[in-house]
């Protein structure tokens, strides 16, 4: 069997959950749109050619028991069977969320295990509602199921999958994800991720694990309005060699895309070339250490013009090609306060976690 490159695993159109808000309410940006238009823009550039292209599976309810609560799962299952409720903060149920989040746990699954039984090298899920907010029993921040959380669990302990590595990119930290893993000494979580140092709250870089697992939690806060040059360093001299230390067996990407300067919800304020350079340097690391390599799950990005872009990005970096030259890498003013603050901040994670590389 020849080992293809990558694979590409999509939604079917007809997932239509949605949630009952106009803009400029935040969840009205998590639409069936958003990832529409992405993979309308990667089939008209090309960006698919050569890939394995498929649609999601629905999983199972008994997948998402993986990780979750059965109070979680059977709330899902009953508010989206009434059409509509409240589920958690920024989290709503519609008639076709059920469906809808089984398809993006489906096709998480199905990344996982391609990449984890050697069928390819990395693969890409491009499936929603997004999932690394949802904690072990509480759904929240436009997420029901955590999709990167369960699609790792279902891998590990097979196909000598024992240690994997999930780096989370969203602009927003992944709290779901970290609270899952949390004391697992098997799981890596590193998140890189936007914070508000006036109103602190979860994402800190003291939250480092617990008990056996200390250590294995890894925070990149980093202050608003951060661009590229801080990105590209935090990932250079903190997530890559946390990556080499830990030596994992396979790593998962939380590929959220909304730290991107066009989109609404993130504050960030990078473009694709940060996502190219994320996707050159997970191939470069899963090649140094010799592991199957990695498996993305899309989280965030809602402007539905860049998501495309940056996904693309992403994919070209992950298979060694060069940097494209899009629209959106237009030129941007570089504030020295903002790189200053974040070099001081990445100092100060690389002190907390030293003792544990």
């Amino acid at each position: 069997m020849t080992k293809q490159k990558m694979a590409f695993i999509h939604q079917p159109l007809t997932d239509t959950h949605h949630q009952p808000f106009p803009r400029p309410h935040i969840e009205a940006f998590e639409t069936p749109l958003r990832i529409q238009l992405a993979f309308r823009y990667l089939q008209e550039n090309g960006v698919l050619e050569g890939m394995k292209v498929t649609k999601a599976n629905r999983a199972k309810l008994e997948d998402a028991l993986l990780v979750h609560s059965p109070y979680l799962v059977h709330t899902v299952e009953i508010m989206s069977d009434l059409g509509s409720g409240y589920l958690g903060e920024s989290s709503y149920a519609s008639p076709d969320l059920l469906r809808s989040a089984l398809h993006a746990l489906g096709g998480a699954i199905e990344a996982a295990k391609s990449v984890a039984e050697g069928k390819t090298s990395h693969s890409f899920a491009l499936v929603r509602p997004p999932g690394h907010h949802a904690t072990t029993s509480t759904s929240m921040g436009l997420c029901y199921f955590n999709n990167i959380a369960v699609a790792s669990r279902s891998i590990m302990g097979r196909n000598d999958m024992d240690r994997i590595s999930i780096l989370d990119i969203d602009n927003h930290y992944g709290n779901g994800t970290a609270e899952i893993f949390y004391a697992d000494p098997n799981v890596q979580y590193i998140s890189l991720h936007e914070y508000d140092y006036e109103n602190f709250g979860v994402g800190h870089f003291d939250e480092i694990g617990h008990g056996e697992g200390r250590g294995t939690n890894i925070n990149i806060p980093l202050v608003e309005s951060t661009h590229d040059v801080s990105y590209q360093s935090a990932v250079k001299r903190i997530a890559i060699p946390a990556l080499e230390s830990f030596k994992p067996d396979i790593i998962g990407i939380s590929a959220g895309f909304d730290a991107h300067y066009a989109d609404p919800v993130g504050n960030m304020d990078v473009d694709s070339r940060t996502y190219w350079y994320i996707g050159d340097q997970i191939e470069k690391v899963v090649n140094s250490l010799g592991i199957r390599g990695s498996f993305w799950i899309l989280e965030g990005g809602y402007s539905p013009f860049a998501l495309g872009p940056s996904i693309g990005a992403s994919l070209d970096g992950l298979q060694g090609k060069k940097i494209p030259k899009l629209e959106d890498q237009i030129d941007r003013e570089e504030h020295e306060m903002l790189i200053e603050s974040n070099n001081e901040i990445i100092e100060k994670v690389l002190e907390t976690i030293s003792p544990y590389f």
